[in-house]
């Protein structure tokens, strides 16, 4: 492929016929005149512009000769067919004058790779290739190639094609990813190379490859780092005039491609947050464990007015495992929005952000009405029970009457006279044991036994919280359409249990 390109030609074709195991290849370029050159290692037989532009150096055809048993060539120089075994022995070479049509092939009998490979081989390297690349008659398809329909500017690095900033694309669709060429052929790929990315043919008369393949650059690391510099500086130069053409309203939207492309400073003059810094707590809290359930994105972009006129208060606020349960039931009430962090240090919202992890909070207790000890399967704990609580951070306050909430300083379960679930107890754990498997039936077994403890603690009737806390009995037939006496010890234990 490389030597038919750099022939000049057009195209060039492969053709594989399975039973004999014979791949022939042709192109159409100025042909071999000296048939000699192919079988001296290092003499590449290239005109002067071609060596000092891309450096050939001549081992390409006799490291073919260990791939198949046979081979022949046919071109401007003339003909010769020979065993390979002849070849290695370094026995003479009969070359043959020939009728030369225009066309060189070269044919390989024998050939040891099989269909499969030499197609998939073929599709890969010719992904880029400047000139048509066929096989059994199909032209490959070339979707990288300079001379495609990407849109290539020219740079230090050789020409670039941006992925998603260029002209009439879709800017919101950003990668990371890179797929490096040199001479048409593929040198490197930061990630798998059928993932879309930016394209870069390199300028080789800058960027050499390691002999003999050249598929490896040579000072590998040098190269991506400048790479990735020149990919950065060209993408926020794209991205300055999208900012420039576009309403805040739909620049906010491209934040996945400001990030990935290190250009989230563009949105510090923005007067909108985008939505990937902000969440909600959607629910009651809870201890998280090996998943994310308390936040929710936003459903849309926050105005910074609204935020410094205070109708829209943003918290910063770490794990409810990190700062405990009391901070996160507050911001919850209070309705704030959560910071996600994601932004440019400098961004107008630092000034507004309000810490929530620092500063003490306070719990105060409004009108206790007793304590009782809930001994659950998984989390135990002193409960007590009042008609409201308040939380106070940073001089604001929250009465609360309706959610229980965890005290881990305390140990304790603080449940307020409207409280009718048993959801407390995940803020005292997270159900997931050393090997990280969640507990689930123990966890639906405290939730369930906590609800009723609150119940039956509640009820103004003893029988009703007896009731509520005694078990099923589905599976004693025996017990069934009985009455029975229980009575109770001063503790709470069964003292005795008579049937009437």
């Amino acid at each position: 492929m490389q030597n038919a390109r750099r022939a000049g030609a057009t195209f060039v074709s492969f053709e594989y016929v399975e039973d004999t195991r014979t791949l022939t290849v042709c192109d159409d370029g100025c042909g071999i005149a000296c048939l000699k050159s192919l079988l001296t290692v290092a003499e590449s037989g290239w005109d002067i512009d071609v060596i000092e532009r891309e450096h050939p150096f001549g081992i390409g055809f006799l490291s073919a000769i260990f791939a198949c048993d046979a081979i022949s060539v046919d071109s401007k120089g003339g003909r010769f067919s020979v065993y390979t075994a002849e070849l290695l022995a370094f026995q003479p070479i009969v070359i043959e004058p020939a009728d030369w049509q225009g066309i060189t092939c070269l044919t390989l009998t024998q050939f040891k790779p099989d269909a499969e490979r030499i197609e998939s081989q073929l599709r890969r390297l010719a992904r880029a290739f400047p000139i048509e690349v066929r096989f059994n008659g199909v032209s490959l398809d070339r979707p990288r190639a300079a001379n495609s329909t990407l849109p290539f500017i020219e740079t230090e690095l050789g020409e670039l094609y941006l992925y998603g900033l260029s002209q009439s694309e879709d800017w919101l669709r950003q990668s990371e990813y890179f797929h490096l060429y040199l001479q048409g052929l593929p040198v490197y790929h930061s990630h798998h190379e059928r993932d879309p990315g930016h394209v870069i043919h390199l300028d080789s008369s800058r960027f050499f490859a390691r002999l003999p393949d050249r598929d490896k650059l040579i000072d590998e690391a040098q190269v991506i780092a400048e790479i990735k510099q020149v990919l950065q500086r060209e993408a926020r130069q794209r991205l300055e005039v999208i900012k420039s053409q576009l309403l805040v309203e739909e620049f906010v939207l491209g934040y996945d491609t400001l990030k990935t492309y290190r250009c989230l400073d563009l949105l510090n003059d923005v007067p909108l947050l985008p939505k990937q810094v902000l969440a909600i707590i959607q629910d009651y809290p809870i201890k998280e464990g090996c998943s994310r359930v308390n936040l929710a994105a936003v459903s849309q972009p926050v105005s910074r007015s609204d935020v410094e006129n205070g109708l829209v208060k943003v918290a910063d606020l770490d794990d409810l495992d990190e700062v405990g349960a009391l901070r996160w039931m507050f911001s919850w009430h209070m309705d704030y929005r959560v910071f996600r962090p994601g932004l440019d240090a400098r961004h107008w919202l630092f000034s507004y952000l309000v810490d929530l992890n620092s500063p003490a909070i306070t719990l105060d207790i409004g009108n206790e009405t007793h304590r009782a000890f809930f001994a659950g399967q998984w989390v135990s704990g002193q409960a007590v029970f009042c008609e409201q609580y308040r939380l106070t951070l940073n001089g604001e306050s929250i009465d609360i009457d309706q959610d229980a909430v965890y005290d881990e300083d305390q140990d304790c379960f603080i449940v307020p006279s409207r409280e009718s679930s048993g959801l407390v107890v995940c803020q005292a754990s997270s159900y997931y044991d050393e090997w990280d498997t969640f507990m689930e039936s123990a966890k639906e077994t405290d939730e369930w036994d906590f609800h009723n403890f609150v119940v039956a603690n509640t009820a103004d009737k003893p029988a009703d919280a007896l009731q509520r806390l005694l078990p099923k009995f589905g599976s004693c037939p025996a017990l069934f359409s009985r009455t029975f006496q229980i009575v109770l010890g001063k503790d709470g234990d069964v003292v005795t249990v008579t049937e009437m």
